[in-house]
Protein backbone atom coordinates (compact mmCIF):
# COMPACT_ATOMS: atom_id res chain seq x y z
CA UNK A 1 0.00 0.00 0.00
CA UNK A 2 1.11 3.42 -1.01
CA UNK A 3 1.02 6.27 1.08
CA UNK A 4 0.69 9.39 -0.91
CA UNK A 5 -0.32 12.67 -0.55
CA UNK A 6 -4.24 12.53 -0.32
CA UNK A 7 -4.08 10.12 3.16
CA UNK A 8 -4.99 11.67 6.35
CA UNK A 9 -4.62 14.76 4.83
CA UNK A 10 -6.31 16.16 8.01
CA UNK A 11 -3.61 14.76 10.00
CA UNK A 12 -0.87 16.02 8.00
CA UNK A 13 -2.36 19.67 8.01
CA UNK A 14 -2.89 19.95 11.30
CA UNK A 15 0.88 18.82 12.18
CA UNK A 16 2.41 20.67 9.92
CA UNK A 17 1.58 23.94 11.76
CA UNK A 18 2.57 22.56 14.91
CA UNK A 19 5.70 21.13 13.97
CA UNK A 20 7.31 24.04 11.71
CA UNK A 21 9.27 25.32 14.24
CA UNK A 22 10.18 22.52 16.33
CA UNK A 23 14.00 21.52 15.11
CA UNK A 24 14.66 24.68 15.22
CA UNK A 25 16.81 25.99 18.05
CA UNK A 26 17.85 22.17 19.00
CA UNK A 27 21.10 22.07 16.87
CA UNK A 28 22.39 20.54 14.18
CA UNK A 29 22.83 16.40 15.37
CA UNK A 30 26.05 14.94 14.60
CA UNK A 31 25.52 12.49 11.54
CA UNK A 32 28.93 10.27 11.78
CA UNK A 33 28.40 6.85 11.92
CA UNK A 34 29.35 6.12 15.77
CA UNK A 35 26.60 7.43 17.78
CA UNK A 36 23.06 6.07 18.32
CA UNK A 37 20.57 8.86 18.93
CA UNK A 38 17.26 7.91 21.10
CA UNK A 39 14.20 9.77 21.88
CA UNK A 40 11.03 9.21 23.42
CA UNK A 41 8.09 10.40 22.01
CA UNK A 42 6.27 13.05 23.53
CA UNK A 43 3.02 12.16 23.59
CA UNK A 44 1.74 8.07 22.93
CA UNK A 45 -1.00 7.82 19.98
CA UNK A 46 -1.30 3.98 20.89
CA UNK A 47 -2.94 5.26 24.02
CA UNK A 48 -2.01 2.18 25.86
CA UNK A 49 1.51 0.30 25.27
CA UNK A 50 4.32 1.80 24.03
CA UNK A 51 4.59 4.56 21.26
CA UNK A 52 5.47 3.59 18.08
CA UNK A 53 9.72 3.93 16.88
CA UNK A 54 11.21 4.75 13.86
CA UNK A 55 14.36 2.56 13.70
CA UNK A 56 16.75 4.76 10.82
CA UNK A 57 19.53 5.58 9.71
CA UNK A 58 20.99 9.58 9.83
CA UNK A 59 17.92 10.58 7.60
CA UNK A 60 15.78 10.64 11.16
CA UNK A 61 17.57 12.46 13.04
CA UNK A 62 17.48 16.10 12.65
CA UNK A 63 13.49 15.30 12.58
CA UNK A 64 14.05 13.89 16.25
CA UNK A 65 12.34 16.93 17.80
CA UNK A 66 9.33 16.93 15.04
CA UNK A 67 8.75 12.88 15.44
CA UNK A 68 8.74 13.19 19.24
CA UNK A 69 5.77 16.02 19.34
CA UNK A 70 4.17 13.93 16.74
CA UNK A 71 4.24 10.78 18.70
CA UNK A 72 7.09 8.91 17.55
CA UNK A 73 10.10 7.47 19.31
CA UNK A 74 13.28 7.54 17.51
CA UNK A 75 16.32 4.94 17.23
CA UNK A 76 18.56 6.58 14.74
CA UNK A 77 22.40 5.86 13.72
CA UNK A 78 24.28 7.20 10.98
CA UNK A 79 25.60 4.46 8.07
CA UNK A 80 23.08 2.50 9.59
CA UNK A 81 21.68 -0.13 7.33
CA UNK A 82 18.71 -2.02 7.18
CA UNK A 83 20.13 -4.97 8.69
CA UNK A 84 21.13 -3.49 11.83
CA UNK A 85 17.55 -1.64 12.15
CA UNK A 86 16.32 -5.01 12.54
CA UNK A 87 18.64 -6.64 15.37
CA UNK A 88 17.49 -3.10 16.67
CA UNK A 89 13.78 -4.02 16.61
CA UNK A 90 14.89 -7.98 17.84
CA UNK A 91 16.99 -6.20 21.14
CA UNK A 92 13.63 -4.14 21.69
CA UNK A 93 11.45 -7.48 21.10
CA UNK A 94 13.30 -9.31 23.19
CA UNK A 95 13.06 -6.85 26.27
CA UNK A 96 9.20 -6.42 25.53
CA UNK A 97 10.27 -2.88 24.96
CA UNK A 98 8.88 -3.00 20.80
CA UNK A 99 5.82 -1.20 19.77
CA UNK A 100 2.86 -2.25 17.89
CA UNK A 101 3.54 -0.09 15.00
CA UNK A 102 7.29 0.08 13.77
CA UNK A 103 8.79 2.18 11.16
CA UNK A 104 11.77 1.57 9.67
CA UNK A 105 14.22 2.90 6.35
CA UNK A 106 18.19 2.26 6.09
CA UNK A 107 18.11 0.44 2.79
CA UNK A 108 19.63 3.67 1.36
CA UNK A 109 23.24 1.89 3.09
CA UNK A 110 23.26 -1.35 1.83
CA UNK A 111 20.24 -1.96 0.20
CA UNK A 112 17.40 -4.41 1.08
CA UNK A 113 16.08 -7.68 -0.69
CA UNK A 114 12.84 -9.36 -0.10
CA UNK A 115 14.55 -11.97 2.54
CA UNK A 116 15.42 -9.25 4.33
CA UNK A 117 11.60 -7.77 4.87
CA UNK A 118 10.49 -11.05 5.29
CA UNK A 119 12.92 -11.38 8.42
CA UNK A 120 12.33 -7.77 9.19
CA UNK A 121 8.57 -9.67 9.47
CA UNK A 122 9.71 -12.84 11.43
CA UNK A 123 11.72 -10.13 13.67
CA UNK A 124 9.01 -8.02 14.85
CA UNK A 125 6.58 -10.93 15.03
CA UNK A 126 2.68 -10.66 13.87
CA UNK A 127 1.00 -8.96 16.09
CA UNK A 128 2.95 -5.56 14.95
CA UNK A 129 2.73 -3.35 11.99
CA UNK A 130 5.75 -2.50 9.69
CA UNK A 131 5.93 0.55 7.97
CA UNK A 132 8.75 1.25 5.42
CA UNK A 133 9.98 4.61 4.85
CA UNK A 134 11.29 5.94 1.12
CA UNK A 135 14.58 7.29 0.44
CA UNK A 136 17.03 9.17 -1.82
CA UNK A 137 20.27 7.61 -2.84
CA UNK A 138 22.43 8.02 0.26
CA UNK A 139 25.60 8.79 -2.62
CA UNK A 140 23.84 10.72 -4.93
CA UNK A 141 20.95 11.95 -3.46
CA UNK A 142 18.89 10.92 -6.35
CA UNK A 143 15.60 10.06 -5.89
CA UNK A 144 15.16 6.78 -5.39
CA UNK A 145 17.76 4.61 -3.46
CA UNK A 146 18.34 1.39 -4.73
CA UNK A 147 15.72 -1.51 -3.78
CA UNK A 148 12.77 0.90 -3.24
CA UNK A 149 10.98 -1.52 -5.41
CA UNK A 150 11.47 -4.18 -3.22
CA UNK A 151 9.86 -2.24 -0.40
CA UNK A 152 6.73 -1.91 -2.99
CA UNK A 153 6.84 -5.38 -3.92
CA UNK A 154 6.93 -6.53 0.07
CA UNK A 155 3.71 -4.98 0.55
CA UNK A 156 1.71 -6.21 -1.85
CA UNK A 157 2.50 -9.43 -1.01
CA UNK A 158 1.79 -9.08 2.26
CA UNK A 159 -0.69 -6.17 2.05
CA UNK A 160 -2.43 -6.43 5.85
CA UNK A 161 1.06 -6.38 7.55
CA UNK A 162 3.26 -3.74 5.69
CA UNK A 163 2.62 -0.73 4.22
CA UNK A 164 5.02 2.02 2.40
CA UNK A 165 5.17 5.68 3.02
CA UNK A 166 6.54 7.16 0.15
CA UNK A 167 8.75 9.94 1.79
CA UNK A 168 10.92 10.29 -1.67
CA UNK A 169 7.29 10.45 -3.59
CA UNK A 170 5.97 13.37 -0.74
CA UNK A 171 9.13 15.73 -0.54
CA UNK A 172 10.56 15.27 -4.87
CA UNK A 173 8.90 18.86 -5.29
CA UNK A 174 11.04 20.08 -2.55
CA UNK A 175 13.55 18.36 -3.30
CA UNK A 176 16.47 21.28 -3.77
CA UNK A 177 18.46 23.05 -1.22
CA UNK A 178 18.37 26.60 0.15
CA UNK A 179 18.17 29.34 -0.96
CA UNK A 180 15.81 27.65 -3.68
CA UNK A 181 12.64 28.75 -2.69
CA UNK A 182 10.54 25.47 -0.60
CA UNK A 183 13.80 23.24 -0.32
CA UNK A 184 13.54 21.03 2.14
CA UNK A 185 17.44 19.45 1.94
CA UNK A 186 20.61 20.05 3.08
CA UNK A 187 23.29 20.25 0.30
CA UNK A 188 23.68 16.50 0.02
CA UNK A 189 20.03 15.80 -1.00
CA UNK A 190 19.82 13.39 1.27
CA UNK A 191 19.27 14.62 4.89
CA UNK A 192 16.21 17.21 5.17
CA UNK A 193 17.00 20.73 6.53
CA UNK A 194 14.88 22.33 9.72
CA UNK A 195 11.81 22.83 7.08
CA UNK A 196 12.21 19.15 5.65
CA UNK A 197 12.51 17.54 8.59
CA UNK A 198 9.08 18.78 10.16
CA UNK A 199 7.32 17.69 7.07
CA UNK A 200 9.19 14.30 7.18
CA UNK A 201 7.68 14.30 10.52
CA UNK A 202 3.64 15.36 9.55
CA UNK A 203 4.72 12.90 6.76
CA UNK A 204 5.57 9.94 8.68
CA UNK A 205 2.60 10.93 11.43
CA UNK A 206 0.25 9.43 8.52
CA UNK A 207 0.94 6.10 10.23
CA UNK A 208 -0.93 6.71 13.33
CA UNK A 209 -3.92 5.41 12.74
CA UNK A 210 -2.10 2.09 13.19
CA UNK A 211 -0.26 2.85 16.64
CA UNK A 212 -2.76 0.91 18.49
CA UNK A 213 -2.78 -2.75 19.23
CA UNK A 214 -4.85 -4.77 16.88
CA UNK A 215 -4.65 -2.35 14.29
CA UNK A 216 -3.07 -2.56 11.14
CA UNK A 217 -2.99 -1.87 6.92
CA UNK A 218 -4.28 -0.71 5.09
CA UNK A 219 -4.98 2.72 6.84
CA UNK A 220 -8.38 3.89 7.69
Amino acid sequence: MRLRQGTAAVIALCLLAGLAGAAHGAGEPEFGCRKVHRSKAAVNPAGRGRAPILIGDSTVLLPIPNLAQAGISVNGRGCRGFRESLNVAAKLRAKHHLPHLVLMNGYANGGAGAKLIADALSVIGKSHALGLVTEYNADTGRPPAPDTNVLFRAARQYPHRIFVLDWVHYSRAHHAVEPAPGAWFLPDLFHPNYTGAAAYATFLARALPLAKSGHFPPLP
